[in-house]
Order: structure tokens, then sequence, then C-alpha cells
């Protein structure tokens, strides 16, 4: 079995051999390591080109700058493996993460799920639903989201590579939010999920990292864009109880975003009022929603209050918004 693990970077050279050095010395050693420099203009492909030189099983390639879903891409088309991995070149994980799943790979299944701990800025962690059996992509959905136990982070999500290539999977180029794209479209057509309750990732919050520095105006663009099309698939589909939490799925999140991105100050053509209370499906979010549609920059107050009160819930919602 081998898995290819694949690490898009740009300008990291400070935590890069953090995240080189938690691959390198994985239990398991059936491995391929693909670097994916995406034009970087620090020190960054040096510290690829060196490790390369002492590590067979390390890849490394030079592209010009396309961002994080081109990398991703990149490296799909050129993975070996059985079951690719993404890793994000400022976080880490465990030395035995590729023998820890090794198990779970042997089961054939399209995808397998697992659990992060969020570092630094907001301690805590990031955890999927579990259930001991192998699921369809669509049940996982549901229980996910009926169980608040869901997260889009493509790094949660290790895929056996000929689903991705068979049915044409790529990251939506150019946009933030691609994982909130890609992860459920990849979910509705995998017929073999595998959930496993198991820790394995890092995820490091940095104040200058890409999720706190990105253009807020941006960000809020291409989520609504995202949750555009996202609306339309979750409408055709045919269970009846899949789709009233898919499309409340969509609601809370440009809820989430409209509060951590702090959006009041952008006006109107941040809002988008009818989408917001259309797919609000569940009680406590369309009382949410009708809140936010009169007033929202008393809803955004409302969530600061909240925070104040229960930091842990505002960590929480912060999670949702940057992951």
């Amino acid at each position: 079995m081998l898995f290819s693990l694949i690490v898009p970077l740009y300008n990291v050279e400070k935590y890069l051999k953090r995240c080189i050095e938690s691959l390198i010395n994985q239990t398991y050693d059936n491995i391929e390591i693909l670097l994916i420099d995406d034009g970087s203009t620090d020190n960054s492909l040096n510290i690829c080109s060196n490790y390369s030189k002492v590590d067979n099983r390390i890849k490394v390639f030079h592209k010009e700058n396309g961002g994080l879903s081109d990398a991703r891409n990149y490296g799909i088309d050129r993975a070996k493996g059985d079951y690719v991995i993404f890793i994000d070149s400022d976080d880490y994980i465990d030395t035995d993460t590729c023998e820890k799943f090794l198990p779970y790979c042997k089961e054939n299944c399209d995808i397998i799920i697992g659990n992060a701990y969020v570092q630094n800025k907001t301690e805590g962690k990031i955890k999927n639903y579990y259930i001991n059996k192998i699921i369809t992509g669509k049940e996982f959905l549901l229980e996910g989201y009926k169980n608040s136990a869901i997260s889009m982070a493509a790094w949660l999500y290790i895929y056996k590579r000929t689903f991705l290539i068979e049915n044409h999977f790529k990251f939506k180029y150019g946009i933030y939010h691609e994982d909130e794209e890609f992860t459920p479209r990849t979910l509705m057509f995998a017929e073999k999920v595998r959930t496993t309750g198991e820790f394995f990732y890092h995820y490091d919050v940095r104040d200058d990292s890409i999720t706190t520095k990105k253009n807020k105006r941006k960000n809020a663009e291409d989520l609504y864009n995202t949750l555009c099309e996202l609306e339309k698939i979750y409408n055709n589909i045919n269970d009846n109880l899949l789709r009233k939490y898919l499309l409340n799925s969509i609601s809370e999140k440009y809820l989430s975003l409209y509060y951590a991105g702090r959006l009041y100050q952008y006006g109107e053509r941040y809002i988008h009022r009818l989408f917001v209370l259309k797919n609000a499906k569940l009680t406590r979010t369309r009382l949410k929603a009708i809140i936010y549609i009169i007033f929202p920059r008393f809803y955004y107050f409302i969530n600061c209050i909240y925070k104040r009160r229960n930091k842990s819930w505002g960590e929480k919602w912060e999670r949702t918004f940057y992951i």
C-alpha cells in the first residue's frame, strides 16, 4: 500500500522543516512525498531540495504561483499512491499516521476520515462524526450535520487516488473556501466511507497564515458563489432529510462568515438576506436568519456578546469559518 503525501507550499520557510520532518519520520515506509512549490520567493524551495537529496521518497516540483487549489491539483496529477493525504505546509501530522490508517485502507474505501488538533490561536480539536462501520458519503454528511460533528477541511480526508481520478475530482481554481466546494462533492459520490475517530493532523492557526490574512471581501464573494453552486446540487437530492440538513448547512456557513469576517462594515452587498433565509431549514438557524435579515449589524453584535460569555463557543465558531 503506497501513500502519496501531497504538500503545497508557498513562502513557509519558518514552518516547512517541521512539516517535512513529520513526513520523512513516518513509521510506515512505503510513502511518496510530493512537495509542490507554488512559486515561493523565500528559501522554501531550497529547503525542499536539500531534503530530497537525503530521502529519495521526496519529489520536489516547482511551478508558477497559482494558489492552493492549483498546487493540490498538480499533486493529484503526479501522485502514484493508492491513497492520497493532503498536508498544508505550515501544519504537520503524527509520525504514525500512515501506519495508523493502513488497516482502514485495506478495506478498499473511497474516503477515510480522521480528526485534528488545533494549535496556538485556538487550542482545541476538530472532531468528525464517528461510527464503527463503513457508510456512504451521503450518510456521513447527514449524520455529521445532525450531530454538529463535521468539517470540510480537505486534510482530514484520506482519498483513494483512483476514486479521485475516475470521477475527475479537482479543486476549483482561484477561490478561497476551496475545501467547502471540493469535500462535499466527493462525499456525495463516495459509496464506501470509513470514519475512524483517529486524531492525526495538527492544524496550526497563525496570524500570518493565508486563512487569517485573506481579503474578507473576496472571502465573502467566493464563499457565497460556492454556496450557490452547492445549493443547486443539494436541491437535486432525492433524500428529503439529507437535503434539509445540507441546505441548512449553507445558511449556517454564510452566517458564520458574516460574523467572523465582520461583513457588516462592507454594506448591503454582502448580506444576501433571501439566500440565508430560504436555506435556513432548522428552527434554530431560521431564528438566527430572521434576526440577521432584519438587523444584520445587531446580529453581529449579539454574537460578539455571546462570544465573550462563552469563549469556547466563540472559538468553535471561528474555527468553522477559518477551515
